[in-house]
């Protein structure tokens, strides 16, 4: 029997899995389609991701004791699961190669441009394989842990509004109903990782389902608001016109921030940001480990076998580094289709589990 989590466990680990890869650059990318009303979309894409949220907590609380993968191939049968875990690995992938290339690039223009890239990602992929064999209430204290510091974002933040202009802001519906939905798209980008759910039914089978649901739904309306303030406070400083040219904002914000004990804010925001970096890269990494034992049949989530193999795997494709030309184009793609497939792939298990529980109640016919 799995280890039981409390539920504020539960919250920071789906809002440790979503807060992170994207905070720094967001603005820029949801300010590109909706200008001024960047931070509105950051509202409709947390609101619409509510019923993602919604569609993870059925597929958790119908897998019992084990996670849904282990699910999935029993109800499913060994091909039909595979195909469908097959998919999630390939996008799971994607995902988590974006996540770290995103990390690399930012952190070599700003504090490492001498530290070798394999050095960093043997340092990430190492810290998640261990992570990954320990027990899983292990990581749910470091999610904890993790939490603590997200609110430093919203005070340094906070703190560079002093120099905002409202005009910056004005007027929020300028580009349009359709450009703020296409960049309500672009921020659920930013929100993915709550697929964390598809591993913890056996840790919450006896949990209360409304509570579940409740705090799960906490846990993304703040990283919702998280999101939407950044983006506020990054448009009402640099104004649309500028911000669309800043890569990362959130960076400059924090550059700008000069105290007499300390020079330069923006090194230790990114040191920070290595944290929230592992937590969205665990989580990913965690899916994929667990998809794979799935097919493999195996007892546990993560296999020791798997999960070097695996890592091994992961770390030879992300040796491959993208251009950050090649990583925007890519970047632009994974914002307006990642979230749909998404959807698409959680209403696919949903769809068939719903069928084959049909069929047995049917009999078999």
């Amino acid at each position: 029997m799995k280890s039981k989590l409390g539920l504020f466990q539960l919250y920071c680990i789906i809002m440790q899995a979503q807060f992170g890869s994207a905070i720094i650059s967001i603005a820029n990318a949801v300010s590109k389609k909706s200008g001024s009303g960047g931070w509105l979309s950051c509202l409709i894409g947390g609101a619409i991701n509510s019923l993602y949220i919604y569609m993870l907590w059925r597929l958790m609380m119908s897998a019992g004791e084990r996670n849904v993968f282990q699910f999935l191939m029993q109800r499913l049968g060994g091909f039909g699961g595979r195909i469908i875990l097959t998919l999630s690995v390939l996008l799971y992938t994607l995902i988590l190669y974006i996540i770290l290339t995103g990390w690399l690039y930012t952190t070599e223009l700003w504090a490492y441009p001498r530290t070798p890239e394999w050095f960093l990602m043997l340092t990430l992929f190492g810290v998640c394989i261990y992570l990954a064999l320990q027990p899983f209430r292990v990581y749910a204290r470091f999610a904890v842990f993790c939490t603590l510091f997200m609110p430093s974002f919203i005070v340094l933040s906070g703190y560079m509004l002093k120099d905002w202009n409202p005009y910056h802001l004005l007027p929020v519906f300028e580009a349009g109903p359709l450009s703020i939905l296409d960049g309500a798209f672009v921020a659920l980008w930013g929100l993915t990782g709550a697929e964390i759910m598809l591993l913890l039914p056996g840790h919450y089978a006896h949990a209360d389902r409304v509570k579940v649901l409740r705090m799960a739904m906490y846990a993304s309306w703040t990283t919702t608001f998280f999101y939407a303030f950044c983006v506020f406070s990054s448009m009402a400083l640099f104004g649309k016109e500028m911000i669309v040219f800043i890569r990362e904002p959130l960076l400059y914000q924090m550059k700008a921030i000069s105290l007499n004990i300390i020079e330069r804010f923006d090194l230790i925001v990114l040191s920070l940001w290595i944290l929230f970096i592992l937590t969205s890269f665990y989580s990913y990494f965690m899916l994929i480990v667990s998809s794979m034992s799935a097919m493999f049949r195996t007892q546990q989530e993560a296999a020791k076998p798997i999960t070097y193999v695996c890592g091994i795997v992961l770390f030879a494709i992300c040796l491959y580094q993208l251009t950050a030309e090649q990583l925007d184009q890519l970047q632009s793609v994974t914002n307006r289709y990642a979230a749909l497939i998404s959807f698409g792939l959680i209403a696919c298990m949903m769809l068939l589990l719903w069928l084959t529980g049909l069929k047995n109640k049917l009999g078999g016919k």
